[in-house]
């Protein structure tokens, strides 16, 4: 018996293995008594932590339907052979939501939202935006197959449909500059001229030389936004991604980086190699990651630090999964924003000052509205891109 409490937990606590995950749902349904216990640790769990009761049927029905969906999915999910230690299951727990109270001052009421998202007609905001070094701009739907040349006719890359691979000029030493924007609510793959897997999430952009001239100390980009590093190893060239911030300085591995504009911390996520960051004002060598490691730089007092982190939390975007880990309603609003190309206006105080924990995958942002609505009764409405909580 004890060992599966113990399973349960992990799964509470999200630190379960697909395999355990398995484990534990053969056993959920073995029979009536180990359901009920099954649905008593969710509950003495939600007490524990001080949070808002979780009602355990809804948990155990949901916890029961998402591993059994994502069965029957496996086949339909996007496999990326080189990422050994990123998202190694494709069944994952959509919408058990913990929440923690930080303020209370709305009465609950019934959810009412009948309207839907309103799909526009596409304009140049929702499309790829390339811009070569001589300011051609270039917008390409996403669903296009297509050349990308310069104003010579000499070919840049080959885009198919959500990637783009950058053609390798042998032997040049002439650097030129391109630059892409991802628009909210999409995810794209470059594949650069070394090799180097990219993958932009959305609302980012990166600025790289079309060739990594073999002449140059490194090889440097631009990024930002978010975006997951699968870098070619070369140890005569370094790979550093410059934000503005900081400099992450790699001679081969797999690492994330997200750093939005508006985010008030840069992080570094290692999942597989080393990575050095740098003062990019300086280039002096701050910290060293190992994999699981983070790296938080704060913006405004410039402070960073580094703890240990699961990196599936903070590479689930490339699979179009979300998982949310102890974060604000208000922290979550821009993630939505970015995912989904929505803008989302709350007013609602109780549900910004509360913490959640959940996993979320393949939904629409109604969808996810509606999982948090069944935690905190809110009322919101949907008019094209913007979405308006009620108070």
């Amino acid at each position: 018996m004890k060992s599966y409490l113990t399973l349960i937990e992990k799964y509470l606590e999200n630190t379960i293995s697909p395999e355990d995950r398995e484990i534990l749902k053969s056993w959920v349904e073995e029979n009536e008594e180990h359901k009920n216990i099954f649905k008593k640790e969710v509950a003495n769990w939600s007490v524990a932590k001080e949070e808002i009761s979780v009602d355990p049927n809804k948990a155990y029905d949901r916890f029961v339907k998402n591993i059994q969906k994502g069965e029957q999915e496996k086949g339909k999910v996007r496999s990326l052979h080189s990422l050994k230690k990123v998202m190694q299951y494709a069944a994952v727990l959509a919408g058990i939501l913990v929440i923690t109270y930080y303020a209370v001052k709305s009465n609950p009421v019934v959810i009412t939202n009948d309207n839907n998202v309103v799909i526009t007609e596409s304009l140049e905001e929702d499309k790829i935006k390339i811009v070569q070094e001589d300011g051609t701009v270039t917008y390409i739907d996403f669903d296009d197959k297509t050349d990308i040349v310069n104003a010579d006719g000499k070919l840049i890359g080959k885009k198919d449909r959500d990637k783009l691979v950058v053609s390798n000029t042998e032997n040049s030493e002439e650097i030129e500059y391109l630059e892409i924007s991802i628009p909210k609510g999409k995810i794209f793959q470059l594949s650069l001229s070394d090799g180097t897997k990219v993958w932009l999430n959305a609302a980012s952009t990166l600025k790289f030389p079309k060739n990594f001239a073999a002449s140059q100390p490194n090889r440097l980009v631009y990024l930002e936004g978010e975006a997951f590093f699968d870098v070619t190893t070369n140890k005569e060239q370094p790979f550093i991604v410059n934000t503005g911030t900081v400099d992450v300085e790699v001679l081969g591995t797999q690492f994330n980086v997200s750093s939005y504009q508006e985010d008030l911390t840069v992080k570094t996520t290692l999942v597989e190699g080393s990575v050095a960051i740098n003062n990019s004002d300086d280039h002096k060598k701050l910290l060293t990651l190992i994999p699981n490691d983070q790296a938080v730089y704060t913006k405004q007092n410039k402070d960073l630090d580094k703890k240990k982190v699961n990196t599936e939390v903070y590479t689930a975007w490339m699979y179009r999964k979300m998982i949310i880990q102890d974060e604000s309603f208000t922290s979550v609003i821009k993630r939505l924003e970015r995912t989904y190309d929505v803008e989302i206006v709350s007013t609602n105080e109780r549900l910004n000052n509360t913490r959640f924990t959940g996993e979320f995958d393949v939904e629409n942002v109604r969808q996810i509205l509606n999982v948090f609505s069944e935690t905190i009764d809110f009322t919101y409405t949907i008019e094209n891109k913007r979405i308006v909580i009620a108070p």
